[in-house]
């Protein structure tokens, strides 16, 4: 399944796995997503992380929608990212990045943010389309690439203020550290110094990473 290659593709980036598979805690169904969340909190997104936490436990589920799916089975990322797959494929991963975030921290003993899992999500984004388009051998501008994932982005404007102010934290501080990651690192992205400091970025906390942003 594509959310399996996916969450693989995380691990062994980020020399993280879990326990874990994502397809193990997903739904396609949006009236299903819908009766798993309170109803103050009910979104209308193609992607989210549901969680019910209890004092000894966390249930997770993942919701994706069927339509991203069918459209990626139809036209698979890893067989070749283009224009036409490239947001459906960002979505899918985002949902990815965030279960396998939460549940790595959660192994180890880890509180994490909002922000921090939407900040990590970004960054997640932008290092595994560089990657996969240097896989399949594109010529690779990744300042055309940084632009499209930090620039061209809208914001829905249904959501509710604090959720929209969080995304915008997230993409600003993740524009920042990839811009930077791109000049340190330009077009080796198997080197590995690249894959030594985005592990260490993985590992850092909310505000650490807020921090690393500010490298040059």
């Amino acid at each position: 399944m594509l959310l399996d290659a996916i969450q693989h593709g995380l691990a062994l980036l980020y020399e993280a796995p879990i326990a874990h598979s994502v397809s193990d805690f997903l739904v396609t169904d949006a009236a299903v997503a819908r009766a798993l969340e309170a109803p103050d909190a009910a979104r209308n997104n193609a992607e989210r992380l549901l969680l019910r936490q209890t004092d000894d436990s966390l249930d997770i589920t993942l919701f994706v929608d069927a339509d991203i799916l069918d459209k990626l089975g139809e036209h698979d990322p890893y067989q070749s990212l283009r224009a036409d797959n490239l947001n459906d494929f960002l979505i899918a991963l985002e949902g990815v990045s965030h279960f396998h975030y939460l549940v790595w921290n959660a192994q180890h003993h880890r509180q994490v943010t909002q922000l921090e899992m939407e900040l990590q999500a970004e960054v997640d984004k932008f290092v595994t389309a560089m990657m996969l388009l240097d896989e399949q051998g594109h010529d690779t501008d990744a300042g055309a690439v940084h632009d499209t994932l930090f620039n061209a982005v809208r914001f829905d404007s249904d959501i509710d203020a604090e959720c929209g102010q969080r995304y915008r934290e997230a993409n600003h501080y993740a524009a920042k550290y990839c811009r930077g990651l791109s000049r340190r690192h330009p077009a080796h992205h198997r080197a590995p110094s690249f894959l030594n400091e985005v592990r260490r970025f993985y590992r850092l906390a909310q505000n650490d990473k807020i921090r690393a942003s500010d490298q040059r």
